[in-house]
């Protein structure tokens, strides 16, 4: 296994990398429903997945902005359903549960505590700030970021080149090529890290995609892991 060399910062993303965006968002869908008197399916979270996937989408590309997500995420979702709710109200609740969730992906604990002290390490993120570092927090893994980058503070999104560019004017006598960023994204976290000329480590655990689209961008990651420990390997 080839050795990562020559890395003196670890930007991680959050969602679907260190914490399990998707098990928390279905529990917090699953305890929005029963408060809002609906009920809830298995199968309506396919349906959740699949908007919330465009929507992040759009926004990446700025075609839709965070702070409009409130007035449009549950009402698409809702209408697809066929369930009637205010749609506003359904994204306060989702988000109060939400901000609680803290499921730790497979390794992420054990990857950070065999890591730690050797890197400098910076979470990078898209999502309100406040709820990814209490979810940092109560995962156990605020205590071993330096920095915490998170694009409702930051300003911008990934995988806008202005994202990284701020991330970096808080690492003075740190060059991109010194940085290495890992995500499950390849458009946010790898396509965003590569053009701003950091190198990149793809993380995925599933099995090869055929999108075409996503397969061009997977050649713009240096690294993949299918594990978080692999990391340790490499470097």
């Amino acid at each position: 296994m080839n050795k990562i060399q020559n890395i003196k910062v670890l930007f991680w993303d959050i969602d679907n990398t260190l914490l399990d965006f998707d098990a928390g968002a279905e529990d917090s869908m699953k305890q929005a429903f029963a408060d809002l008197g609906l009920e809830f399916k298995p199968e309506m979270f396919d349906v959740f997945q699949e908007e919330n996937h465009i929507l992040w989408d759009k926004i990446e590309k700025g075609e839709l902005s965070r702070e409009d997500l409130p007035y449009v995420r549950w009402q698409i979702i809702l209408k697809r359903l066929g369930l009637k709710a205010d749609g506003v109200a359904m994204e306060h609740v989702f988000r109060s549960y939400l901000h609680n969730s803290a499921v730790p992906v497979s390794g992420a604990l054990e990857t950070l505590e065999a890591l730690a002290g050797k890197y400098i390490f910076c979470a990078a993120s898209n999502g309100p700030y406040e709820q990814q570092l209490n979810r940092l927090e109560r995962g156990g893994m605020r205590k071993y970021f330096t920095h915490c980058f998170v694009s409702e503070k930051v300003g911008v999104e990934k995988p806008s080149l202005r994202f990284f560019e701020k991330c970096m004017e808080e690492l003075p006598g740190i060059e991109p090529e010194e940085c290495l960023m890992i995500g499950d994204s390849l458009t946010a976290d790898i396509a965003g890290g590569h053009a701003a000329g950091l190198k990149t480590c793809w993380y995925h655990p599933e099995d090869a995609i055929t999108n075409e689209k996503l397969r061009e961008l997977e050649q713009q990651a240096d690294y993949r892991v299918e594990k978080l420990v692999d990391l340790t390997k490499k470097l």
